[in-house]
């Protein structure tokens, strides 16, 4: 419903205009609970005093079911082959690299606990436990070989024909409202320097978006991934078929699951985590980033 209302002569002619906002369809006019009218622009003779009601529902889809993440979930990153990070990054959350082994990551001091099952460094979860490579003491290989599993069952799950058709989108993306759904660009999406795209829930946090790429996924620097109607970075699934790139000083939210890189440029910030899916070697690379489980 809506609110409003004016001072008329009587005996004029008003007109009332019902505008929805995104994600909302207008339902009808109702005064004292009896339907007036089904249009959104409604004229009416004013000789008393009246109290018109607009009525909206919400066109928001039901939507997708939540990308599975498994064991990959307890993951900020999770690379294949490389991790290189130039200092200082914050990650809240786990570091994983399999088949790579500790040697391969780069821009950490690691310092290997007295179980050797895993290292540490200040970077990564204030110090504590927490970063994990396919050399350290069993069970830790076992364990990334399965989070390694889980997260290509992820993209699987995310670009399954079973989600249904998608709503296409189509190169740069900028300026967009998307609520919640399946999206998917046949090339590449991209979010121009200093743009913003939003993710509108419309009051559901468990809400799902999946917005898939066939090829690459790039926000310019300075653009921005914008929250509203309490949209949950958890339930935020960005897919990409190749790399992603997080622009210099870009805003991310979500889980972002690529096939071959992804690259965290300096001051890049993201409320989510990256995973690399393939079996085929893949790397991530890190510039003094923050990143936060969601």
């Amino acid at each position: 419903t809506t609110n409003g209302g004016g001072t008329y002569d009587a005996g004029v002619s008003v007109n009332v205009t019902a505008t929805p906002n995104v994600g909302y369809t207008f339902t009808n006019w109702t005064e004292s609970g009896i339907e007036v009218s089904t249009n959104a622009s409604y004229t009416f003779a004013i000789n008393a005093n009246r109290t018109l009601v607009a009525n909206f529902k919400s066109s928001f889809p039901i939507g997708q079911l939540p990308v599975v993440l498994g064991t990959a979930a307890r993951f900020a990153i999770l690379s294949n082959s490389d991790l290189t990070n130039i200092p200082t990054s914050s990650i809240t959350g786990d570091v994983g690299m399999s088949p790579g082994l500790r040697s391969n990551m780069t821009g950490f001091v690691l310092t290997p606990d007295i179980t050797n099952q895993f290292s540490t460094d200040p970077q990564v979860n204030g110090g504590g436990p927490g970063i994990y490579a396919a050399n350290d003491a069993a069970p830790t290989p076992s364990m990334l070989i399965k989070a390694k599993a889980d997260a290509e069952a992820a993209y699987l799950d995310a670009t399954a024909a079973l989600r249904g058709t998608p709503t296409p989108l189509s190169g740069n993306i900028n300026g967009l409202t998307l609520v919640p759904g399946l999206y998917e660009s046949g090339s590449s999406i991209e979010i121009s320097p200093g743009g913003a795209v939003t993710l509108d829930a419309g009051g559901n946090n468990n809400a799902v978006f999946i917005i898939r790429s066939a090829t690459s996924i790039t926000t310019q620097a300075t653009s921005k991934v914008v929250l509203a109607g309490n949209a949950n970075p958890a339930n935020i699934f960005w897919v990409a078929g190749s790399a992603v790139t997080l622009g210099t000083n870009s805003i991310m939210k979500g889980t972002i699951i690529a096939s071959s890189s992804i690259s965290l440029l300096t001051g890049a910030n993201l409320v989510g985590r990256v995973l690399i899916q393939s079996a085929a070697a893949g790397q991530i690379s890190l510039d003094q980033n923050t990143i936060v489980l969601p």
